[in-house]
């Protein structure tokens, strides 16, 4: 067999590889597959429409968690967008994903029904009902790997149809533009968010909601932590976002400062005898605004002894000096203020914490509440704790108590005080006695 053969049968014997028409993985074809009905589109119309949909905190949980956590959240991106084309898209529309940049996925838009062109001047409409429909999902699907605000980038564009051109170039430009487009939009709507969000801490559009601290031996309210809440009916609303964009903006002491201030007005109203837990960022207990005479001249007018008042400090930010905030703290200290320390148990530095600080009560992070009835590390680790908060005269709160079943495993471990549904939910009103019907 001559050389010219051998290379002419080893050309006839190479195989395309199998996602280059479909990807099996994900469940969906590919642009090479549909690329003469997408033609046809463009042919038919003479110009045509893309959205496009990217996910840039992919490529973190691939260099973070390897390609198969990897593999897995792209699976979960496509199930999310493969039910939206199902629900909000056309049948006749287009869903594929990129060949090479597999997580880039398209939707080529069908021509118009009619002969108006209404298409034209709705496609930011289109692209941002797009990302609203798969925005909340997109981030539940991704907190649990990256403690951020994990947004889709959801790009649109428009080719016309130029016969001077190739078809293929047309259509692979409609993409890159529709993916530009996408970063251009998320950060539109990086930059809106930052906005709304200083309006609403100069506005103070914050509420404070009150969630019961129960003694469980007796099931008598002991105290009440004040949460934060944004207003209602905006990506705020929920807490979590609240304080993770507001991380991301750089604006963490600016919201905290307002929470904590509005969580006092707010104890104004009541007359109780009770503990309040305030919570507090580590940065603003260094607050000039908030220590000294003020905050006396405050509890006083207040009518809230400082005795009955807990800043809980959350982990959120690392302390990185303990001798500094020691000494911030004493000013606090001095006048009968008590400190927490929150989510013990979630943090790298919790016996560190506790060590350094020797805090009044230390809360035991949800994590290990769930189902404790069911686990014995878990039972283990807050006898532990139990044990080591006797030790250094602090006291044990658990938090996320939702069953029946964790309330009484928890008594049983000698945990004193809990928090969680329950014995209720955060309101704006203080509960002044626990349902003890659940309990029954």
């Amino acid at each position: 067999m001559s050389k010219e053969e051998g290379k002419k049968n080893n050309f006839t014997n190479v195989s395309i590889h199998k996602d280059f028409y479909f990807n099996k993985n994900l469940g969906i074809s590919t642009v090479v597959k549909e690329y003469e009905a997408v033609e046809k589109f463009l042919v038919k119309s003479k110009y045509m429409a893309c959205i496009t949909v990217q996910i840039p905190q992919l490529n973190k949980i691939e260099y973070h968690y390897g390609s198969v956590a990897y593999g897995n959240l792209l699976n979960k991106v496509s199930g999310i967008l493969k039910n939206l084309k199902e629900n909000e898209f056309r049948q006749d529309d287009i869903f594929v994903v990129d060949l090479f940049d597999i997580d880039t996925f398209i939707m080529f838009l069908s021509p118009p029904r009619d002969e108006d062109t209404k298409i034209l001047y709705h496609l930011e409409d289109i692209a941002e009902r797009t990302r609203i429909n798969i925005d909340q999902a997109i981030f539940q699907t991704f907190y649990p790997y990256i403690k951020e605000y994990s947004k889709p980038a959801v790009g649109y564009s428009l080719v016309i149809n130029n016969p001077m051109i190739n078809n293929m170039r047309h259509i692979m430009q409609l993409i890159n533009s529709s993916k530009k487009m996408g970063e251009f939009m998320s950060l539109k709507q990086s930059n809106i968010g930052r906005f709304n969000l200083q309006k609403i801490i100069i506005e103070k559009k914050i509420c404070t909601v009150f969630q019961p601290i129960v003694q469980l031996d007796t099931l008598e309210i002991t105290g009440y932590e004040a949460l934060s809440r944004g207003p209602k009916n905006t990506e705020f609303a929920s807490p979590l976002i609240l304080f993770i964009m507001a991380t991301e903006f750089g604006l963490s002491f600016e919201l905290d400062s307002l929470c904590r201030k509005k969580a006092f007005e707010s104890i104004r109203e009541f007359h109780s005898n009770k503990k309040f837990f305030v919570n507090t960022l580590t940065m603003t207990i260094h607050d000039p605004e908030f220590r000294g005479a003020y905050l006396t001249e405050l509890l006083e007018d207040l009518k809230v002894k400082p005795e009955n008042v807990v800043f809980e400090v959350n982990e959120k930010l690392a302390i990185d000096n303990y001798d500094l905030f020691r000494t911030a703290m004493q000013d606090y200290s001095d006048i009968g203020i008590k400190h927490a320390s929150d989510d013990i148990g979630k943090g790298h530095s919790d016996l560190e914490r506790i060590m350094e600080l020797n805090p009044g009560f230390m809360k035991i992070d949800i994590s290990f509440v769930r189902d404790i009835d069911k686990s014995y590390i878990k039972q283990e680790i807050i006898k532990s704790m139990v044990a080591l908060a006797d030790g250094i005269d602090s006291q044990i709160i658990a938090e996320g108590v939702e069953t029946k079943e964790e309330f009484e495993k928890l008594k049983e471990l000698r945990v004193k005080f809990a928090q969680g549904y329950l014995f209720g939910k955060p309101c704006e009103d203080l509960p002044l006695i626990i349902d003890k019907s659940k309990l029954e």
